[in-house]
């Protein structure tokens, strides 16, 4: 059975962790093994660059990125969920891709499968995800994933916006779990 890591790149309960928990409730729907985190709630040390992991492939600092880095070996599927901010992602997901390098330079993300999906505030007009998915999408690229699924969820500015769009949640979850199989 697949294993699935949503990671949400925002710290409050708005429109990308209601979307992460409608997800989760679909795939386990499917009895597919579904985690959640929050890197943003949990004690995370910004990346100091000192570049020890490229060497020994273990980060120096001792803190939630453990556990979190056992997650992501653990899992076939790994789903990016962020809010865009200033038309790119959150701050807390980029911390997050800069602590998974030690798994970029012991090469353990290659060929992970990989799903992006991105929250704007404004419409599709007003190109307010693009930048957020062209982030996501070159991360994937460097690390040699599978990117094989993304999606813009657009208007999402009010915390709850996200739950009108109910029928492409519903889409974006079929089409999932039709990847997974």
């Amino acid at each position: 059975m697949a294993k699935v890591l949503i990671i949400v790149g925002s710290r409050r309960e708005g429109n990308s962790f209601h979307l992460a928990k409608k997800l989760k409730e679909g795939l386990l729907g499917r009895r597919i093994s579904c985690d959640i985190i929050t890197p943003g709630n949990q004690k995370i040390y910004l990346c100091t660059g000192c570049m020890d992991c490229d060497t020994n492939g273990i980060c120096d600092f001792k803190d939630d990125m453990e556990s979190n880095i056992n997650k992501v070996l653990d899992s076939d599927y790994l789903i990016f969920i962020t809010p865009t901010r200033w038309n790119t992602l959150s701050g807390d997901l980029k911390i997050f891709m800069d602590r998974l390098n030690p798994l970029y330079s012991g090469r353990k993300l290659e060929n992970k499968k990989m799903i992006a999906l991105v929250v704007g505030s404004k419409p599709k007009s007003a190109y307010s995800t693009d930048g957020a998915l062209t982030s996501l999408g070159s991360f994937g690229e460097a690390a040699k994933m599978n990117l094989v699924y993304k999606y813009e969820f657009n208007d999402c500015l009010k915390f709850q916006d996200i739950l009108e769009q109910e029928e492409n949640i519903k889409t974006v979850i079929e089409e999932i779990i039709s990847l997974i199989g």
